[in-house]
């Protein structure tokens, strides 16, 4: 049983908790953790506009980019066939770690490049939980203009800054492979209130 822990938080209210500690509570009560998947993760990421884009002189697909970030315009070079003037992207500064290492700054094909631009699937995002008109499925990810230049809490503001938790569910206890009954659940076991939606007119 995979629990969002962004889903469970929206029925009881677990702000307050550490990933660790709704764990630890829910192995004391009988439940057994599989896995645990971040869904996406990055440090030091914040959103950009690609200002400019240039064909990059010795190469057929990259691009040469200056990126305006807020407090300063970095040169980024950039292999994403989608990549070009004028859209906002998520931007991995210099010093950000990411699921698949820390960004450096270097030099591509002769031309400095201090950051990366990302794609989710590039921050742990699964190909299967993109949306179907998602740019990361073969390029980097374009912002819409809910996001400002600066903005730092890109994957919150996107829904993927969430924990999930492969619970395993013995047999006595199949009414625990719905979010919402484990929802409650988790309510009683936390002491705190549940609130699930009315379904047609039914009460909690």
């Amino acid at each position: 049983m995979k629990l969002s822990l962004n889903w469970l938080n929206s029925l009881v209210d677990i702000s307050d908790l550490s990933t660790e500690e709704i764990e630890e509570r829910a192995v004391k009560a009988g439940f057994e953790i599989e896995e645990k998947i971040k869904i996406g993760s990055g440090t030091n990421l914040v959103a950009g506009k690609v200002i400019e884009c240039h064909n990059h002189p010795d190469s057929d697909h990259l691009h040469i980019t200056k990126v305006d970030v807020g407090n300063e315009v970095l040169d980024i070079v950039c292999g994403a066939p989608n990549c070009r003037e004028g859209i906002k992207v998520i931007v991995a500064r210099v010093g950000a770690v990411l699921p698949g290492g820390e960004i450096k700054a270097g030099v591509i094909r002769g031309v400095a490049s201090n950051g990366m631009l990302c794609s989710l699937q590039e921050l742990g995002v699964d190909k299967d939980m993109l949306k179907d008109d998602s740019c990361s499925h073969d390029g980097i990810e374009e912002l819409d203009d809910s996001f400002n230049v600066g903005d730092t809490d890109i994957l919150k503001k996107l829904g993927y800054d969430d924990t999930v938790l492969d619970l395993g569910i013995y047999a006595n206890r199949p009414d625990c492979l719905a979010v919402h009954y484990m929802a409650k659940e988790m309510a009683a076991i936390l002491r705190r209130p549940c609130h699930l939606p009315d379904f047609d007119g039914a009460s909690d």
